[in-house]
C-alpha cells in the first residue's frame, strides 16, 4: 500500500493528556460525578442504570452497553439507580488542530457535516460489540493492576480507531461535537474554572483575566453579573447535594468553605428559601 495512503488510516501521534482508565462501581443510591471538569470522560457502562443531569443536557439515562462523552466543559451530576459497573477514560488535548489531533478522522470528514445539524451535540451511543470487547481488556487490565501510563496511551489511540472504524462520520461529529467544535472559548474557561473559584477575583486569576476586563466579557457572554451567576450556580449545588439523604450537612459545610454552621445556615435561607433541615425534608416528602 502507498506510504500516503497508509498514514491517512493510521492514529496521530499526539499522545493525550491526563490519559488515564478506571473501573468503578456503585451502590445503588450513591452519586456519579465528572470530578475533574477540566478533562474529557469517555463513561462506558458494563451493567446498570445512572439517572444523570447536566449543564449541556436536562435529564439522560446511561443503561448498560452504552458510551457516554462529557467534554472538559461539563458539570454532570448522576444518581445510580440500579448497581452500576463503569469504565471511565480520561484524556484531554489542550491544542486540538486537524493535522495532529487524534480525532483526525473527525476533521477529515468535517466537510460531510450537514451544516443545518453542525451544533447537535449526542452524548452518549450504543456501544458496537468490538468497544465492548475493548473495554472488557481494559477491565482485565485494572483487575490484574498491570495498567500502566504507557499502555493507556496506546489503548486511547485504537479506542479513537475502533470508533472511527465502527460509527458513521455523522455519529461521531455529534458525540465528540463540544470538543471538535472547541477553540478554548470564555465560556468554556468558566464552566472548567468556576468550581475552584469562592469569588470574582478568583475566577478571574483562574481563567487568566484582569477582574475589570474579566467582568466585562463575562457580562457579554452570560448577560448577568459574575457575582449573580456564581451565587445561582453555588445555590444549585447545594440544593442538589441536599437531595441525598446520606450527605450531611458538615460534609456539604466543608465543601463549598462556610466557616460555620450558622453561615450555612443563613445562605440557605436567604438563597433557597428554608434551613436546610427543612429543605432536606421537603425534596424527601416530594
Amino acid at each position: 500500500m502507498n506510504k500516503t495512503k497508509l498514514h491517512t488510516f493510521l492514529p496521530c501521534d499526539e499522545i493525550p493528556d491526563n490519559c488515564n482508565f478506571l473501573l468503578k462501581k456503585y451502590q445503588r443510591g450513591e452519586t456519579f460525578s465528572n470530578v475533574n471538569k477540566e478533562t474529557n470522560y469517555l463513561v462506558f457502562c458494563q451493567e446498570g442504570e445512572v439517572h444523570l443531569t447536566s449543564n449541556l443536557f436536562r435529564e439522560k439515562m446511561l443503561y448498560s452497553g452504552e458510551i457516554m462523552f462529557l467534554p472538559r466543559m461539563a458539570d454532570c451530576q448522576g444518581e445510580i439507580w440500579k448497581e452500576t459497573h463503569v469504565v471511565i477514560h480520561t484524556f484531554n488535548n489542550t491544542l486540538c488542530h486537524p493535522e495532529n489531533c487524534i480525532l483526525r478522522f473527525l476533521y477529515s470528514h468535517a466537510k460531510k457535516r450537514d451544516e443545518d445539524k453542525s451544533g447537535i451535540y449526542c452524548c452518549k451511543l450504543p456501544a458496537h460489540k468490538v468497544i465492548i470487547f475493548f473495554m472488557e481488556s481494559i477491565s482485565q487490565y485494572l483487575t490484574d493492576g498491570t495498567g500502566d501510563l504507557l499502555l493507556w496511551h496506546l489503548k486511547h489511540k485504537e479506542l479513537i480507531r475502533l470508533f472511527s472504524c465502527y460509527y458513521s462520520p455523522e455519529e461521531l461529529q455529534a458525540f465528540f461535537h463540544p470538543m471538535i467544535g472547541e477553540v478554548v472559548p470564555f465560556k468554556n474557561l468558566v464552566l472548567s474554572h468556576y468550581m475552584k473559584a469562592n469569588d470574582t477575583q478568583e475566577l478571574a486569576d483562574l481563567c487568566g483575566y484582569g477582574v475589570v476586563t474579566f467582568r466585562r466579557i463575562f457580562k457579554e457572554e452570560f448577560g448577568t453579573s459574575v457575582y449573580q451567576w456564581l451565587l445561582k450556580k453555588r445555590s444549585k449545588h447545594i440544593l442538589y447535594r441536599l437531595s441525598f439523604p446520606y450527605i450531611s450537612f458538615q460534609e456539604i459545610i466543608e465543601e463549598f468553605n462556610f466557616t460555620s454552621p450558622q453561615q450555612f445556615n443563613r445562605f440557605c435561607k436567604t438563597n433557597l428559601g428554608d434551613s436546610p433541615t427543612n429543605l432536606r425534608k421537603k425534596h424527601q416528602s416530594s
